[in-house]
């Protein structure tokens, strides 16, 4: 499974010292998360969480294959499972 984007690394307001940004929006969902896909009033799953992106999402089988050819997903078409 991929693992999700990593915060930013910046430097201080010197430029002499890395620091890790946190998220401005912590994801919903982290990778490896198990969840269903709403889709049209039913719901599929359930599948897990491959890789996180900013409010999207791509969805893998337990084997690790690919929901929907990897398409990413929208955080309001997902529930927890």
């Amino acid at each position: 499974m991929a693992t999700p984007q990593s915060p930013r690394v910046s430097l201080d307001e010197d430029d002499q010292r890395p620091f890790v940004k946190p998220y401005a929006n912590k994801p919903k969902f982290s990778a490896g998360d198990k969840v269903y896909l709403m889709d049209r009033g039913s719901r599929e799953g359930p599948y897990y969480i491959a890789a996180v992106f900013v409010a999207k999402y791509t969805l893998c089988r337990e084997d690790g294959t690919a929901v929907r050819n990897g398409d990413k997903i929208r955080v309001d078409y997902l529930e927890d499972a």
